[in-house]
């Protein structure tokens, strides 16, 4: 036996015992908490929907999953708390389809496509474009009309610049071949309350949010993305059904990781949201909140989120916009 030989057996003598150490911890996952971060505040749809899910995971898996919200920073606070963890499954990042849209920003602190691994949604969103009160349009088509009308006069406002509510709007400018002013506010709170009070005559705006407000004739919604009819606005026609397609994709919410979590914890993951997802108090649950539960696997998934990022890039370059 050569000297070469020998030193190769040896070596992996001496690593064996290692790997089977790693290979166990592997399988034992999850063997400690888990934690799922929220780029948004407590009591916001993406929130709820995190914490409905994370309950029935902690009954699933038998173990701690703590929900953790890191609000602020146009969510890079909650996307750098994630990667400052150990690729080891026991963090994840839950996020609404407004993910993709990071990968548009200017010199982002790290790699969107390649640092987070989608792993499953949970659910499709829905996203309501509703109007003032005092707005003349009943209807999209009216309300397109009135846009075209006084172009560059009737605004829309927005959760702030770069937001899902903003580039919804974008879409619309450029579907509907329209000029409507962006007005951006800090947050939700404040965009509500002028559309309510007239200040802005539109607001894309997350469906869960905008029902009771629309039921009480605070706000009067006028369609809602996707392509089928909502189980919670089954009066409100979809941008599918009357013709546009760039806003007929419905938005979800879903689980991410970072993508060096070893890919049978990401498959495992993905199995077990699968699971809770098909429960019917949870599918009715999410109904509640405007939302149909979904998931799929994590290949399926990470090609919905190609096309956000990809969808989103185009819109920010074609309306020629700069995302900080």
């Amino acid at each position: 036996m050569t000297f070469a030989r020998l030193s190769s057996l040896v070596l992996a003598a001496s690593l064996s015992p290692a790997m089977a150490q790693g290979s166990a911890a592997d399988k034992a996952w999850p063997s400690s908490p888990i934690r799922i971060v929220v780029p948004y505040a407590a009591g916001g749809g993406t929130d709820v929907a995190a914490r409905v899910i994370a309950k029935k995971l902690q009954e699933s898996l038998k173990q701690t999953v703590i929900v953790d919200n890191r609000p602020g920073g146009k969510s890079i606070i909650a996307y750098e708390a994630v990667l400052r963890e150990p690729a080891d499954g026991y963090t994840f990042l839950f996020n609404n389809s407004s993910h993709g849209i990071q990968a548009a920003y200017k010199n982002l602190p790290y790699d969107l496509v390649a640092d987070f691994a989608p792993v499953s949604p949970i659910a499709y969103s829905s996203v309501v474009l509703a109007v003032a009160p005092s707005s003349p349009a009943k209807t999209l088509p009216e309300f397109i009309n009135h846009v075209r009308q006084n172009p560059g006069k009737v605004a829309f406002g927005s959760f702030g610049v770069g937001t899902s509510s903003h580039l919804y709007g974008e879409i619309l400018n450029l579907s509907a071949g329209i000029d409507m002013l962006h007005v951006a506010y800090k947050g939700s709170a404040p965009a509500l309350s002028d559309l309510m009070g007239g200040h802005v005559q539109a607001l894309f705006v997350d469906a869960i949010a905008a029902k009771p407000l629309a039921d009480t004739g605070k706000i009067r919604a006028l369609t809602i993305t996707g392509t089928q009819r909502w189980k919670a606005y089954p009066n409100l026609p979809t941008f599918g059904e009357l013709g546009y397609a760039e806003l007929g994709s419905p938005g979800w919410w879903g689980v991410l990781a970072r993508s060096k979590v070893p890919p049978h914890i990401v498959a495992r993951m993905a199995d077990e949201i699968r699971k809770v997802v098909a429960m019917p108090d949870v599918a009715a649950k999410l109904s509640e909140m405007g939302a149909e539960a979904h998931s799929e696997t994590p290949a399926n998934f990470a090609i919905t989120v190609q096309a956000d990022v990809a969808r989103w890039k185009r819109i920010v370059k074609e309306r020629n916009l700069s995302l900080e």
